[in-house]
């Protein structure tokens, strides 16, 4: 259970106003169950991720911003380490020195796959206090890497992705000529504008227009696509801050559970009966939020809490001593209760959830 899929841009709909962890890797790893057994039965077509909210079907162009980045200079060439073995991968050893600040407003955020799998899978957040966190699936396995811009990086980050003209408003792209599934997510003004393709979905918006791309709209995605895969390729050096590769270390942990059946759904207390009891009195005593897959109501529900890093050693200890945990390609773990009916997912959390 260690090939992730997508960690950045799945959105759960939110049913109390209190922070969650976007814990998109325990619903994928689910979904992946599901998916091995349609292709052990035989069917061709695989569904990525869990189905998304039916769209409104619409078409016609984006509107053609045409805001121009400020003239960025020379760029840098740092001398950096190969991102394998940086990242981070399970719990931080003790004593190890965690990320700061703990929290963070976000400003950007980028999933982008590569192929209808994992295998390359690459995941980006950008925060104005100017703190770049980054993540590739395979083709190199990283972890969560952190990397620092100033403030005029940030802009320059941003003014980049607007200036591409595709984030007038929400969009879900239908029919993408190629592109396999990703998200972006951009500050503009005092909101976040989304833009979504495949299946990999937000929580929409009630005015998110589903549109169907030209070649050139996918070409200028590609092309943002590699741009920000590789910022010191064309940032100044004037933008960084510190563009030394690092482990990103949370000093907070998120744990999703579920009951993982077709039938009829059942409460949270009777999935904490299943689990061994030091997880169990744990969860029963933290804060607990509920949400639905893409906003299911029908569906079975999950149920997310943050934990801190000591309360997340004691999770993962016993986890591992019951049996059925494993290592997630995306730093977490992941736990199936005995009898197969409870999953659960623990990883670390980014400084916007």
């Amino acid at each position: 259970m260690s090939d992730d899929r997508f960690d950045v841009l799945e959105r759960f709909e939110r049913l109390v106003q209190a922070p969650e962890p976007s814990f998109e890797g325990f619903l994928r790893r689910r979904d992946r169950k599901r998916r091995n057994q349609r292709i052990a039965a035989g069917v061709v077509a695989i569904a990525i991720f869990a189905a998304p909210v039916a769209l409104i079907v619409a078409t016609g162009e984006w509107s053609g911003r045409t805001q121009t980045p400020a003239d960025i200079g020379p760029t840098v060439q740092p001398d950096l380490p190969d991102p394998i073995g940086v990242g981070l991968f399970g719990l931080p050893p003790k004593g190890a020195k965690l990320s700061t600040p703990e929290r963070g407003k976000l400003v950007l955020s980028l999933g982008f796959g590569h192929t209808d799998g994992d295998s390359g899978r690459f995941s980006l957040y950008v925060y104005a206090d100017g703190r770049v966190i980054w993540q590739r699936i395979i083709d190199p396995l990283t972890g969560l890497i952190e990397q620092r811009l100033t403030p005029e990086g940030v802009e320059l980050v941003l003014a980049d992705v607007l200036a591409t003209g595709l984030f007038d408003h929400d969009r879900v792209l239908i029919g993408t000529l190629g592109l396999h599934y990703g998200g972006i997510e951009v500050r503009d003004g005092d909101r976040l504008v989304q833009l979504a393709w495949g299946d990999a979905g937000f929580e929409e918006s009630i005015d998110s227009v589903a549109t169907t791309p030209t070649p050139e709209q996918v070409r200028t995605l590609e092309r943002l696509d590699a741009r920000l895969e590789d910022l010191t390729s064309w940032l100044p050096a004037s933008a960084w801050d510190d563009p030394e590769l690092r482990a990103y270390v949370s000093s907070r942990y998120g744990v999703c559970y579920m009951y993982v059946s077709d039938g009829e759904p059942i409460g949270r207390l009777h999935v904490l009966d299943v689990l061994p009891a030091p997880v169990e009195d744990l969860l029963r005593r933290v804060e607990t939020t509920q949400s639905y897959p893409n906003g299911f109501r029908n569906s079975n529900p999950f149920w997310c809490s943050v934990v801190s890093i000591e309360q997340a050693r004691r999770l993962a200890a016993v986890m591992e001593g019951a049996g059925g945990a494993s290592q997630t390609g995306d730093g977490g773990l992941s736990y199936d209760s005995a009898d197969g009916s409870v999953e659960i997912s623990l990883g670390p959390a980014l400084p916007h959830e």
